[in-house]
């Protein structure tokens, strides 16, 4: 599949920094569907895109779908700034060099994407009689087309578009406002001069994120999401652009002393314009009353049928010890970083909130997700015990913070993997009607969905996590955990997709080279899966596929046998 965008160089012209940044956000929304239909990014080029599928309908199946969601997003987009791809498609040999593709196929698909409409499909007769009968959308004969530098003419078919179209016109508009009045929360500067209080000033933006994610009304972008942008120049309609956010919130914090400084404007990226600014002089002992201010005034702007009671309902929770959100926000500083040393700070910091403030909630639940990353990134030995304490730390968060959706998100991760699947799922659920915009939200469910076999479910969930997730490092968790619900799909092409995206994000997952060497096992491609192998079986000298998978807490017994039999294959003694 050869791809590109459509009028790019007069989009570029008019905005080189904006188009580029539209891409970007476009690409997000699309690539889980290239992904999961087992597609391989060959290369990309300014605007264009060369693509390699296992078969020709998942190419065909990929281009609709693109199509229908650039539809519904450019529904939403004012003309000027409107994208549309076009697509060609073929089938046949190819020429390998590395990771790229050459030869006549590559060249012909790219020939078909000249000859298609803006928004349309074209197919060379090859491919579209390997996918008619499987592909539901009406196509058009152009007859033989002369090809520049094709030595025979090529015979072409139209795929009509008028149909998705429609469709991603009629899903533009059903989108509830919520969904195209994202806020992106961009990290506080430090007006101090002290490097050392840059955790209080990101402290301060964690909690406004927090705080605006309680309205069920507001779409909060995630925060590492943003804070991929801090201490970098930034142009807060590009960024905006990039998220797919309609308003930003920026601002800056001092501390000296006893006083604090905190300013904070709230820009309407569509327009530009300023829709409201503050600057707050106020003792140190102030400073959740000042964030409740401009929360509440960010809140009525952006969302102006806020009801009182729910401006109520996000007021502070917890602790009023300001010495104790001053070690939290050490905390979230910790987090944001997650290297081997900011995994044992951070715990050490909510072992400490928690001696001075035992209901402080936020520390159980950042306590128990610091012990099951640090286990999952190989920090820390993870221990019966450790498990233990880890899983009582986040129930105790939940019962202590019912209507936090990390708490929830958090406890459905643990219990998935503790093998409580009915819980798992519940506090899923209960996760995404708390905030139906969090990345942590769809990847709680997704995961329990999982562990539980309901796999299309847990697909669906995890595709939203991984574009909830953008610029986020956890994103890992999402590909990771994709990769093992295509393989149980027995979708393997899609499952070696999934775990290729993990391994870029994070090469040491031990996890998803497993899932690859089972997927590739499953497909006959067993020197390929051996050498997938290799690291796991010398990490863990000795090991054997029944030891391995007691570690695996799937509800169906099926799912195990179905991974056990693979990684056998693949060469993991039984």
């Amino acid at each position: 599949m050869s791809a590109d965008v459509a009028g790019y160089s007069r989009l570029m012209g008019a905005d080189e920094d904006g188009t580029l940044a539209a891409l970007k956000a476009h690409r997000n929304a699309v690539d889980p569907v290239i992904f999961s239909h087992g597609g391989r990014v060959v290369k990309t080029t300014g605007d264009g895109l060369l693509l390699e599928f296992p078969t020709v309908v998942a190419a065909v199946r990929t281009a609709l779908q693109a199509q229908q969601i650039m539809a519904e997003r450019d529904a939403l987009l004012p003309a000027e700034r409107r994208m549309q791809f076009r697509i060609g498609i073929h089938v046949g040999e190819v020429i390998v060099d590395g990771e790229d593709l050459f030869g006549d196929t590559v060249n012909v698909a790219a020939r078909l994407q000249g000859l298609a409409e803006p928004g349309g499909i074209t197919l060379s007769g090859a491919a579209r009689d390997a996918a008619y009968r499987q592909v539901e959308a009406p196509m058009v004969d152009l007859g033989p087309q002369a090809l520049k530098n094709i030595a025979e003419p090529v015979r072409a078919w139209r795929v009509e578009m008028a149909a998705t179209e429609q469709a991603g016109q009629q899903a533009a508009a059903a989108r509830p406002e919520a969904e195209r009045s994202a806020i992106a929360v961009l990290p506080f500067d430090n007006m101090s001069n002290d490097p050392e209080q840059d955790y209080f000033v990101d402290g301060i933006t964690e909690d406004l994120i927090t705080t605006l994610s309680l309205f069920k009304e507001l779409k909060v972008i995630a925060r590492n999401s943003t804070f991929a942008y801090k201490g970098k120049a930034r142009d807060v309609r590009l960024i905006a652009a990039e998220l797919d956010a309609r308003y930003v919130i920026e601002g800056s914090a001092r501390k000296a002393g006893n006083r604090v400084r905190i300013t904070a404007q709230l820009i309407d990226a569509q327009s530009g314009q300023h829709l409201w600014a503050e600057r707050y002089d106020r003792e140190l002992t102030d400073i959740f009353a000042v964030q409740d201010e401009i929360t509440a005034n960010i809140a009525s702007r952006a969302v102006p049928a806020l009801r009182t009671q729910q401006m109520e309902s996000a007021r502070r929770r917890g602790s009023g010890d300001l010495d104790v959100w001053d070690m939290y926000w050490r905390v979230l500083y910790h987090f944001n970083r997650l290297g081997k040393d900011d995994v044992a700070k951070g715990l050490d910091l909510c072992r400490r909130i928690l001696a001075r403030d035992e209901n402080f909630a936020p520390a159980y639940y950042s306590s128990a997700a610091l012990t099951f990353i640090g286990s999952q990134q190989g920090y820390l030995k993870l221990s019966r015990e450790i498990w233990q304490e880890g899983m009582r730390n986040v129930e105790k968060g939940v019962a202590l913070a019912n209507d936090d959706f990390a708490a929830h998100a958090w406890l459905a991760s643990l219990y998935s993997y503790a093998g409580r699947h009915e819980a798992a799922l519940d506090h899923g659920h209960q996760a995404v009607s708390l905030n139906g915009h969090a990345y942590w939200s769809y990847l709680g469910l997704g995961m329990a969905q999982l562990s539980n076999g309901d796999h299309d479910e847990a697909a669906a969930n995890l595709e939203i996590a991984w574009r909830l997730g953008i610029n986020d490092p956890g994103r890992y968790h999402c590909a990771g955990c994709l990769a093992f619900v295509y393989y149980q799909k027995k979708e393997y092409d899609a499952s070696l997709s999934w775990a290729d995206q993990c391994l870029q994000l994070w090469p040491e997952s031990v996890q998803a080279n497993n899932c690859r060497a089972a997927a590739l096992a499953q497909l006959g491609r067993l020197g390929e899966a051996g050498t997938a192998l290799r690291p796991f079986l010398e990490r863990f000298p000795g090991i054997t596929a029944s030891r391995y998978l007691r570690n695996f807490n799937w509800r169906r017994k099926e799912d195990l046998e179905h991974y056990r039999e693979a990684l056998i294959k693949a060469g993991v003694p039984a």
